[in-house]
């Protein structure tokens, strides 16, 4: 059956313009939704169902019909034409030439607003995982590059200055525990909207579809949403999300900037694999880390997106307005970009290959162990006031004779200050020096350890999420259904 489907127009006297039909035509991304759509459809029959809509034999043939139509989707022998206004017509279309006027009986007690409500809610859960999956992959190659890296010294920074130095494994994991809080909010996020819109219909309620928080349960959601106008027209869902998501990017673009200045000439601290850089057409000896970059460059997208869906929905009435379906605009955008940058971030972080010599050698200059005398001096009585103002003049007796702490003698130490003895030069040690930070969650190498075997605990119940189910009886076929989707 090719001929379109309309699901309004009674009363109306003429059909839309050209104009207006390709202003309100979905576009064909939307139509990815369309396991979400069987899936309320399923849940929706059983409603009807048990309103005595439907009997038995009428409910089995709409379900099987449904399966079908699902399956010929998902493998493309039915595709929207140009005339299905949008994902619900196209189905409706599949349904009426299979079941005839038996299919224009599932329309019944629903409305669009609560069927495109439930869609969006599934979609996330799902992509919810599935990118949870993703930033996976990236934490594992962070605890393994840290797990190697225990030992290993680097400056750290502030302001972009030398400060202290720190262990290596130590600064990624820095990075990994962002991108943990980031998994953790998917998972609060998942609980928080775990309510299904299905039964709202437009905005009332349906006087057909009573029993919602069954409808519910067979999608895979602990209940029903609380307020049938909320239901439609609530898009803090859609707005959390994209916000999740955008700062999943800004936390890959801010480790993405310091492996592109690692990876610099100036720095020479890392070596990107080949497979996971790129070259320039004129210039035959570039190597340049275009995954960093263009992650660094993608996450604008993201915040644009979080930006301007607000700003659609700041002065929209209650309830439902045709403005909320700009929320799929920016969360498909925004969730195809980070699958496309999540494998690619993993794959580098995993294959980075540190110069660990040239971080030992670069750990200590800049005065970065001047705490350390500053330190030395409180444990032995001086006040950290004076203390401070004492390794100051250190740091100023050896920048004026052109050499960092390393060039001072026990010699110099009395002229400086009396206080100074020739003990505190041991305390410039590297070794010595991270293994004083040994508190709780400081850089000592014990400590480090300790971190990675905690966070591998916090990980595991990521993963649990991750790769939990999404959905119930209704829902079964969707899970598998992602890649599929974005095929199509």
């Amino acid at each position: 059956m090719t001929e379109p489907t309309q699901l309004w127009g009674g009363r109306f006297k003429s059909g839309p313009s050209e104009a207006l039909a390709n202003l309100s035509r979905a576009p064909r991304s939307y139509f990815r939704l369309y396991r979400e759509d069987i899936a309320g459809s399923r849940a929706h029959a059983s409603e009807l169902k048990r309103a005595g809509v439907v009997d038995e034999s009428e409910f089995s043939a709409i379900r099987a019909a449904l399966e079908g139509i699902e399956a010929d989707v998902g493998a493309g022998r039915e595709e929207p034409i140009a005339a299905d206004e949008d994902l619900h017509t196209f189905l409706e279309r599949l349904l009426m030439a299979r079941l005839g006027t038996l299919g224009g009986k599932l329309r019944a007690g629903r409305s669009r607003n609560d069927q495109t409500a439930n869609n969006t809610r599934l979609y996330l859960r799902r992509m919810a995982r599935e990118l949870s999956r993703g930033v996976i992959a990236i934490e594992e190659a962070l605890m393994e590059q840290a797990s190697r890296h225990t030992e290993t010294v680097m400056p750290g920074f502030t302001h972009l200055q030398p400060a202290q130095p720190v262990v290596l494994g130590h600064h990624l994991m820095a990075h990994a525990q962002s991108l943990l809080r980031d998994l953790q909010r998917f998972a609060d996020w998942d609980r928080r909207f775990d309510r299904s819109p299905l039964g709202a219909a437009a905005l009332a309620g349906s006087g057909i579809a009573r029993r919602p928080d069954l409808s519910a349960i067979d999608l895979g959601f602990s209940a029903a949403c609380e307020n049938s106008i909320d239901a439609v027209a609530a898009r803090d869902h859609v707005a959390e999300f994209l916000f999740i998501c955008s700062l999943v990017a800004v936390d890959l673009s801010r480790l993405a900037e310091e492996i592109c200045l690692w990876s610099s000439k100036q720095f020479s601290w890392v070596r990107l694999h080949d497979s996971y850089s790129t070259g320039s057409s004129i210039m035959p000896q570039k190597k340049n880390p275009d995954v960093a970059e263009l992650t660094r460059g993608m996450s604008g997208t993201l915040i644009g997106n979080i930006a301007g869906f607000l700003a659609t929905m700041k002065a929209m009435p209650l309830a439902y307005n045709r403005d909320l379906a700009e929320d799929k605009r920016s969360l498909f955008e925004t969730i195809d970009v980070l699958e496309l940058i999540l494998p690619a971030f993993a794959g580098m972080v995993g294959t980075l290959e540190f110069d660990v010599e040239k971080l030992r050698e670069e750990a200590p200059k800049g005065f970065t162990l001047a705490t350390e005398v500053a330190d030395w001096l409180v444990g032995r009585g001086v006040p950290f006031a004076e203390a401070h103002e004492i390794t100051g003049a250190v740091v100023r007796y050896c920048e004026e004779r052109g050499h960092d702490l390393a060039g001072l003698t026990a010699e110099d130490l009395p002229g400086i200050d009396p206080r100074l003895q020739p003990e505190m030069l041991a305390a410039l040690a590297l070794e010595k020096a991270l293994a004083s930070r040994n508190g709780y969650g400081a850089t000592a190498p014990e400590r480090v350890r300790e971190q990675i075997a905690r966070f591998e605990t916090a990980l595991a119940e990521c993963r649990a999420f991750a790769g939990g189910p999404i959905g119930g009886e209704a829902f079964a076929g969707a899970k598998n259904g992602a890649e599929e989707a974005r095929r199509r």
